[in-house]
């Protein structure tokens, strides 16, 4: 019967069992033993032999030393590490913010800027996801969602992608990936509602809108002779060719008149933040009524030939600072 044992060597706790087909190396620890065999083919020469068992217990001296090592240095750091965490100078790094978003009822008296100081955003955050036009008129009882970091929450439309998104709020790709942890930023949904981090609303406008769309203007602003009495007289607005048509607000505000106003016919007058106001003369139909809070663009009225008036027309003003300007100056600046 043919001999399996070839030679063995114990060195401390490992034990090296070299077969004719195989070498079997056993390693004791106090709780735990390793056993690992080890195939070998056409072992013919005692040297070859005695250089495999060499390089094996190279190998085992060598694990044995890293893993003394790698357990020294574990116990090392675990010891470290529930120091630093009991002395609370070792934390996990913070996780980024949820988003949130609270309803706020606006108080009598509070303003925008004092509502976005409590909760820590801008009013531009609060603008964009109200879709307000101005971020100087709210009113009491008006009830506004507000997120908890700033940026604007907006809803995926048609032929939108992330680069789209990204370029129209001019916000880095990555911020909107990280932000609302998309997986594949090559497919978003429709009608996906996707948190922009500190994006702007672009559709905040501060000035006039033109009240009516035809913009061909019959008579300007300043001195001329009264067509109807043939005097000099300042004309304090702008008459806007109009037969009839919608007229819209030319600026978020609140109604504060709406009737007859002698001479201008049928009249509504809006009050617009910081004390400016907008008139609209000579009109054959008012559809608002005093005290109603009207966005920029809405429909107010019909325009008409009311009151001393040659023919139907907008008769337009703009007061600002308790005072009239030219309200084509106004009416021409641009969006930003």
């Amino acid at each position: 019967m043919r001999s399996w044992h070839v030679h063995n060597y114990i060195v401390g706790d490992i034990s090296i069992t070299l077969l004719s087909s195989e070498i079997i190396i056993i390693y004791r620890r106090k709780n735990s033993t390793f056993i690992k065999s080890i195939s070998w083919r056409n072992v013919k020469r005692a040297g070859m032999a005695f250089a495999a068992v060499c390089l094996c217990l190279a190998v085992l001296f060598i694990s044995a030393g890293i893993n003394n090592i790698f357990f020294s240095e574990a116990s090392w750091y675990d010891e470290i590490k529930k120091k630093t965490i009991a002395n609370k100078e070792f934390e996990e790094p913070h996780g980024r913010s949820i988003l949130k978003i609270v309803h706020h009822t606006i108080k009598q008296g509070e303003t925008l800027s004092e509502i976005a100081g409590i909760y820590g955003v801008s009013m531009d955050t609060i603008c964009g996801c109200n879709k307000l036009e101005s971020y100087d008129l709210v009113h009491a009882g008006q009830v506004l969602a507000i997120p908890n970091k700033d940026g604007l929450l907006v809803t995926v439309q048609n032929g939108q992608t992330l680069p789209s998104l990204a370029r129209k709020y001019n916000v880095g790709i990555q911020k909107i990936i990280a932000e609302n942890v998309i997986a594949n930023p090559d497919f978003i949904n429709v009608g996906q509602h996707i948190f922009i981090p500190d994006a702007k609303p672009l559709d905040i406008f501060k000035g006039f809108l033109w009240p009516v769309k035809n913009r061909y203007i019959t008579s300007g602003y300043g001195w001329r002779k009264d067509p109807l009495y043939g005097d000099r007289q300042f004309h304090q607005g702008i008459d806007v060719r109009a037969d009839y048509e919608w007229v819209r607000a030319s600026k978020y505000g609140r109604v504060s008149y709406a009737g007859w106003l002698g001479g201008y016919g049928k009249v509504v007058i809006v009050s617009h933040p910081g004390g400016d106001r907008t008139l609209y003369g000579h009109l054959s139909k008012i559809i608002v009524k005093e005290g109603q809070y009207v966005k920029q663009g809405q429909i107010i009225a019909k325009s008409g030939n009311t009151g001393n008036s040659t023919g139907p027309h907008l008769h337009f003003e703009i007061i600002k600072k308790g005072q009239h300007v030219n309200p084509y100056t106004e009416l021409k600046k641009k969006r930003k």
